[in-house]
């Protein structure tokens, strides 16, 4: 059921792709033709060059400079050159011509309480399911919102990670079996509010201070994205994953309103077709990635442990009553929009 289940999704998406190709090759010469002058982007995001992040970003630069005959010029700056993600955030907002790499916990910060949503543990059962709500209208509404508080445009807002995963010396099949455990949180209130819920003792580590964390016992287990936690060696000292899909994250790209308004529509169109459909061919890298990823460990001898889902959700649910500010029914209309 699994494998068959991806092939669809790649299927849907290889289709996609065709056709937004196209699309963006017409609104590509277009935009080439409605520019008086070149026109130039930086594209900032935190991750190395290694990243996989970073060769669909070159696709999108090589596939907007050929549709447009160069008059469409971007250029990729990795590794936080241009500062952290509040910092590009910030840069943006003030009129730079920056394209930045964010996620919703961010945008919740400049006017719009309600992107923190999606930051909530157990929202998105499957790729799918998030995909959809990446494109509902839902999203289209928070977008608009954000162009008039924040003079920020949000390009796409469908690059996933694989959804995190705990680690530790034994299993958390329920809920309960977290209670007490010294747990590693990032230092953000999604993941420690999530936490306390499930009875943890959430301790905010940076990450790489984790592997002697746990090989010291000074945390008994970490959270995080698998095939990150294997790069960072951490399955040599804690050798059993829980698969309890806690959070998957929102992350897209972004850039200033004015800006963005003042391109020819047919550059807008380009601008947002590339980046949408390259953020669909990158979470679908990333799941082929982490499948690959956990079937080495697996043949390495690391455990792998399923959760009872259903359970972790109910002793989580209470997250999305912590959030006076948000809009009334937000959650209701996140799962509604999943389900459309």
């Amino acid at each position: 059921m699994h494998n068959r289940y991806w092939m669809s999704v790649a299927t849907t998406a290889m289709l996609a792709a065709l056709s937004s190709a196209a699309a963006a090759q017409d609104a590509g010469a277009s935009c080439g033709a409605d520019l008086g002058s070149e026109a130039y982007f930086r594209i900032s995001h935190q991750n190395s060059p290694t990243s996989p992040i970073h060769p669909k970003l070159e696709e999108i630069v090589a596939s907007i400079s050929e549709a447009t005959g160069g008059k469409l010029r971007l250029e990729i700056f990795p590794s936080a050159q241009l500062g952290g993600p509040v910092q590009a955030l910030e840069q943006a907002s003030l009129g730079e011509n920056i394209i930045f790499y964010t996620q919703t916990g961010n945008l919740a910060t400049v006017g719009v309480p309600d992107y923190s949503v999606f930051n909530g543990p157990f929202l998105t059962p499957s790729l799918e399911a998030a995909e959809r709500l990446a494109s509902s209208a839902l999203m289209d509404e928070l977008a608009e919102t954000l162009a008039e508080r924040s003079d920020l445009r949000l390009l796409a807002i469908n690059w996933f990670d694989s959804p995190r995963v705990f680690l530790g010396q034994r299993g958390y099949p329920e809920p309960s079996d977290l209670a007490g455990v010294k747990l590693r949180s990032p230092e953000a209130p999604a993941y420690m509010r999530t936490f306390e819920l499930l009875d943890t003792l959430p301790l905010a580590l940076p990450f790489s201070e984790l592997y002697l964390a746990l090989q010291q016992g000074v945390v008994e287990a970490v959270e995080g994205g698998l095939d990150g936690m294997a790069d960072a060696n951490l399955m040599e000292v804690a050798t059993t994953v829980t698969n309890t899909e806690h959070f998957r994250l929102f992350y897209g790209f972004a850039m200033n309103e004015g800006l963005f308004k003042g391109l020819p529509e047919s550059c807008q169109q380009l601008l947002v077709s590339e980046f949408e459909t390259k953020g669909s061919e990158y979470s679908i890298g990333m799941n082929e990635i982490t499948a690959a990823r956990e079937a080495a460990l697996r043949e390495a001898g690391i455990v792998f442990v399923d959760a009872n889902q259903d359970a972790y959700r109910e002793a989580t649910a209470e997250f999305y009553t912590l959030f006076p500010e948000w809009s009334e029914g937000l959650y209701d209309r996140a799962v509604a929009a999943m389900q459309e």
